[in-house]
């Protein structure tokens, strides 16, 4: 979720971005949270504006739904707290739909599934000590807070001897990894490749234990009206095959 090295955000920031091209204050208008720094789905490029696979998605399905979307761009791990507080209508940010964080908040349907791009992999150092999935064995995992890929790191914690450093930004994690701070990091395939493209002293391969993410949603206030409007948003665009065009641009 490509051609910007990864920015770490930690502070909050409204980027105003408009399905429609304007930003009003009336109730057409919708706050939608995200995090950048993921690439290829959320990045912010020199004029300091947001644009991605999920931009597109999310900007294309409010167009079609009738809406006007106002951009935030925050830490990930704030994203689902900040609906529940009414801090936002919505969020998209590579998100994977789970039980637990499904107790908050309401998702759509996937719109993006791909298991080769969602497969969770390790990332390290190509002179690292760490080849295959036993050499993480006492090894510090660098994660990203609140992601998939930290509840897949505790699910295995136990049984591989883990040492787990959650941050907020993958660039803080890459460079704590060359840093000799962490050992490898767990990341979905797409932005393992990202990743490896920008930084050559880096190699990725499966992980192959614990639960690989379902894929991603969008995720609303619980119980929200909107739910329904968008999903049937993202089912027009799977249908006139307008995610499929996405999909070419951002992932082949």
């Amino acid at each position: 979720m490509k051609k910007l090295v990864m920015l770490g955000m930690s502070l909050l920031m409204a980027v105003s971005l408009s399905a429609c091209g304007s930003n009003g204050n009336d109730d057409k208008t919708l706050k939608i949270l995200t995090n950048s720094g993921y690439k290829p789905y959320e990045m912010v490029n020199k004029k300091g504006e947001l644009y991605g696979f999920d931009i597109d998605v999310a900007n294309k399905a409010a167009e079609i739904a009738g809406y006007e979307l106002e951009w935030v761009d925050m830490d990930f791990d704030g994203i689902i707290d900040s609906l529940k507080t009414g801090k936002g209508d919505l969020a998209i940010a590579g998100m994977t739909p789970s039980a637990d964080r499904a107790k908050s908040v309401d998702f759509s349907e996937i719109y993006y599934d791909t298991a080769d791009d969602t497969k969770n992999m390790i990332l390290t150092l190509k002179d690292g000590t760490i080849n295959a999935t036993e050499d993480i064995k006492g090894k510090k995992v660098g994660l990203q807070m609140g992601t998939a890929q930290e509840s897949t790191a505790k699910e295995i914690q136990e049984d591989y001897d883990l040492k787990l450093d959650a941050r907020k930004s993958y660039s803080d994690l890459v460079q704590e990894m060359k840093n000799n701070n962490v050992d490898f990091m767990i990341v979905e395939s797409v932005v393992a490749k990202e990743l490896t493209a920008d930084n050559a002293d880096l190699k990725y391969f499966p992980l192959g234990v614990g639960t690989d993410p379902i894929g991603n949603a969008m995720c609303f206030k619980k119980d929200s009206k909107l739910t329904k409007k968008f999903n049937k948003a993202i089912k027009q665009m799977k249908e006139d095959g307008t995610l499929d065009k996405l999909i070419k641009k951002y992932f082949e």
